[in-house]
């Protein structure tokens, strides 16, 4: 007589029934699995058993009928978890205003009279739980290091969803500038531009990363680093864009020539903002008249608002002038020649305080370094100088313009090339006989 076998190929007198009062029946095999020719009947068969119905039923349900033990076994832990999580959920919020706002967390000094725990005290003022939660002297969740870990937690959620967004365009290009903060430390700005399947334009900034130093080499590793942990891949990099120094553009081992050794299609295209600055930059200083006029206004801007006293008599002479409603004196930038129109648009509606000013302070001067340096006033007083500042007004106000649509995120590159004629043709129909 046949012996009978098991729906998973074992003979029944090798099989040994395990129960237990509270569980589903087990079954424990002496030796395993061998009906290998019929395993996907024997494992739909397995389906329909008691014993994996109830297995399954056990882990769909387990999560949702199981509480906290502590929970379980006292309501005052209950009540304790409910009030902590809700002061927490205030010192979130707190970081997160600050952050979003630009503000800094600690102040000067102790971090008690820091913007941080200042608004915290604000809230909880209406809170009676978080004013109690003030009061701990640990486990408060309100120190630096606290702060710190909260912030790079959002920021890296932050970056984490721009990170998906990019991914998801076809493709990308990349524009990275380097700079020096306060510290004395070089650092490097990247932004990534991407469109949209809807032909929609976004830029992202993904963050500052400090370099050794600004050699093409080092920039290049900081731009293949930045593409590894975001997982951008470099097939779909389409362009490049940067200033015109010669680490960044330079033909033979820039940064774009590195770049385009890893993607070819990769572009390089020289910022147009930076294009025009230099432009106007080379322009000014060829024409003597323009390069004095600015230099003079450079200078009377320093007098003025590096001077809280000459700033005071030039307000006062100002508010005195009958019919006076122009605004106040903007400081020359020294480096962007394409913010100069309003600076010098200042200098010319205040003509008249300023000359009123300069003859007061030399009154009130007492050495002679200031004397000499208010010397302007006779300057200001020739014909070169006016007519100097209306043509520099003239032509970078046209400039201003200019740039400030180069920023426009929504041009393409030929309709940026577009608006660059149109104000060219604009400044050719300025010259008259």
């Amino acid at each position: 007589m046949a012996r009978q076998t098991s729906a998973f190929g074992f003979d029944n007198d090798d099989i040994v029934i395990a129960t237990h009062p509270h569980q589903p029946s087990a079954t424990t095999f002496r030796r395993g699995f061998t009906n290998w020719k019929n395993t996907t009947v024997s494992f739909k068969n397995h389906e329909k058993s008691a014993c994996h119905r109830a297995a399954t039923e056990i882990i769909i349900t387990l999560p949702s009928t199981t509480k906290d033990i502590g929970n379980l076994l006292s309501k005052e832990h209950a009540t304790s978890k409910r009030r902590n999580r809700a002061a927490f959920y205030h010192i979130l919020s707190s970081i997160r205003y600050l952050a979003r706002q630009g503000l800094a967390i600690r102040g000067h000094g102790d971090d008690s009279d820091g913007n941080f725990i200042q608004l915290l005290r604000m809230k909880a003022k209406d809170d009676d739980n978080l004013s109690s939660w003030m009061t701990r002297k640990d486990n408060s969740y309100t120190s630096p290091d606290i702060q710190n870990e909260i912030v790079e937690l959002m920021s890296s959620h932050v970056l984490r969803v721009i990170a998906n967004d990019l991914r998801k365009s076809p493709f990308l290009s990349i524009m990275i500038d380097e700079t020096r903060d306060c510290a004395n430390t070089e650092q490097v700005t990247v932004v990534v531009r991407m469109v949209t399947y809807e032909f929609d334009v976004h830029e992202q900034f993904l963050g500052m990363y400090g370099v050794p130093s600004v050699d093409a080499q080092t920039l290049t590793t900081a731009i293949k680093n930045v593409f590894e942990r975001f997982n951008f891949s470099f097939n779909k990099l389409r362009r490049q864009c940067y200033d015109g120094a010669s680490a960044m553009s330079g033909a033979k081992s820039g940064v774009a020539r590195r770049i385009l050794e890893i993607e070819p299609r990769a572009l390089f295209t020289h910022c147009y903002g930076q294009s025009l600055n230099l432009a106007a930059c080379d322009t000014m200083k060829q024409i003597k008249l323009l390069k004095d006029a600015l230099d003079v206004s450079f200078e009377i801007t320093k007098l003025l608002k590096y001077s809280p006293r000459r700033e005071g008599i030039f307000l006062r002479l100002k508010e005195n002038l009958p019919g006076s409603t122009a605004t106040g004196i903007r400081v020359l930038c020294p480096t962007r020649w394409t913010v100069r129109a309003d600076s010098l648009a200042s200098i010319l509606e205040n003509f008249q305080a300023l000359q009123e000013t300069w003859q007061e302070s030399i009154k009130v001067a007492h050495d002679t370094e200031t004397k000499a340096r208010i010397g302007v006033e006779a300057q200001m007083n020739t014909f070169d100088y006016l007519f100097g500042t209306m043509l520099g007004h003239m032509v970078l106000r046209h400039t201003d313009n200019l740039s400030r649509a180069l920023l426009d995120k929504g041009l393409s590159a030929a309709e940026e090339q577009q608006v660059a004629r149109m104000s060219l043709e604009t400044l050719k129909s300025l010259r008259t006989d």
